[in-house]
């Protein structure tokens, strides 16, 4: 961490952008390991989110900027530097209720406290040109979020919606859903602050998985014989759970009696599974942690589902997570298809005959996704397919980029 102790709300900005520029941290796991370090009240929070969220959304026109304002172009700044000009310009730039005084009085007392103190004129000095001579642009976006109501509780979420004056609309994008009615809303900490999401009557998850998780159930009630049987689940890269949670919901309503587990690598992963878990009071469902990679001869022909959201590239989801294009390189994509193909290899074992193996990604990248199953299948002759979709990251289809395969083990 770089060495700067002056105490404002910028230096948590500072610190946050630090990581993920450097020690490419995630931005999401940095600002909620800050969070929970740093003393900060909703506002100064959504302050911070917003502006380390939109310097990496826009870091190029930024970078554009300082070398067009400096000797010094911006591959070449110390790492100190063009954090805190990157935080400055786009301040400037794109938060009309901040006064640019206050951005570049702040910027510059960040220098000053820091190993590069001699360089405080020349951090002014670039970000009194940018604001004399560059037009400011005014940032209107806000965080879009699709979310479903769960536990049979549509009217209790609906009327409190209206209630409190919050706006939502049912979704109209491309996409269809049979079992489930999916909501949209342009404001997500109003939805997350609502009594019925803290009473377990909402799910927020994109329009795309829930696409998927409706899909499942369509196929569970067509392929697998239920009668008087529990349908056994596994989720192998579960957290945080949405897409096994969603589909235990569809089930319970549609009386189809199930057993579930969800799996995923680390405590810390597990953690937000469970919390989603107690949150909606969600019933027949266990957890525990475990590699996906490692082979478990005691899952053989155990289950008549096994979901694998795997790791990937996450290019489907750039838009909530602006920083996956600064860690994104082809090595780490083909890295990532090593590791899908070894868990297709690992869990298809796992199904019984005539069950279900749904392999799915947040990229839409050929390589990690429909080159994957073309192989899988090529190799693996006793698995048909019986659904694929790819999902665009565009203004009709409005979700995330996704993948999904539904593929059925036959002998």
């Amino acid at each position: 961490m770089a060495d700067l102790c002056v105490k404002n709300i910028r230096k948590v900005s500072f610190n946050i952008l630090y990581e993920v520029f450097f020690n490419k941290k995630l931005l999401n796991d940095v600002i909620n390991d800050s969070f929970k370090n740093d003393a900060l009240d909703d506002t100064n929070k959504a302050f911070v989110k917003r502006e380390c969220t939109g310097v990496i959304e826009n870091i190029e026109y930024i970078d554009s900027i300082i070398n067009k304002f400096s000797k010094i172009k911006s591959n070449k700044l110390d790492k100190n530097i063009i954090v805190i000009l990157r935080l400055g310009i786009y301040e400037i730039k794109y938060m009309d209720s901040v006064p640019s005084y206050a951005t570049i009085n702040e910027c510059v007392e960040l220098v000053k406290k820091s190993k590069n103190n001699r360089l405080a004129p020349f951090v002014n000095a670039v970000l009194r040109s940018v604001d004399r001579c560059e037009i400011k642009i005014v940032d209107e976006k806000t965080k879009h979020c699709y979310f479903r109501t769960y536990n049979n509780g549509d009217n209790i979420v609906l009327n409190e919606l209206d209630n409190k004056n919050i706006d939502y609309k049912n979704y109209d994008g491309a996409l269809t859903f049979e079992s489930v009615k999916v909501y949209a809303t342009s404001n997500y900490k109003e939805i997350i602050d609502l009594n019925s999401f803290k009473d377990g009557y909402i799910l927020i998850e994109d329009a795309s998985s829930i696409h998927l998780v409706d899909k499942l159930s369509e196929c569970i009630r067509k392929h697998i014989p239920i009668n008087a049987k529990k349908v056994k689940i596994l989720d192998t890269c579960s957290s945080p759970g949405g897409k096994i949670l969603s589909l235990i919901d569809i089930l319970k309503s549609s009386n189809i009696k199930y057993e579930a587990l969800a799996r995923d690598i680390s405590e810390s992963k597990i953690k937000k599974i469970e919390d989603n878990i107690n949150r909606l009071k969600a019933e027949n469902i266990k957890v525990e942690i475990k590699d996906a990679t490692l082979y478990d001869k005691d899952d053989i022909d155990k289950y008549d589902l096994v979901i694998l959201d795997v790791p990937c590239t996450g290019l489907g989801v750039i838009d909530k997570k602006p920083d996956i294009k600064l860690n994104y390189s082809d090595d780490k994509k083909f890295s990532l298809v090593k590791i899908q193909k070894n868990i297709l290899n690992v869990s298809k074992d796992y199904v019984k005959i005539g069950g279900l193996l749904s392999y799915s990604t947040c990229t839409e990248a050929k390589e990690e996704n429909e080159d994957n199953i073309l192989e899988f299948l090529s190799n693996n002759k006793n698995f048909e397919k019986i659904y694929e979709k790819r999902i665009a990251r565009n203004d009709e289809n409005k979700c995330d980029g996704f993948y999904m395969c539904i593929m059925k083990k036959t002998s």
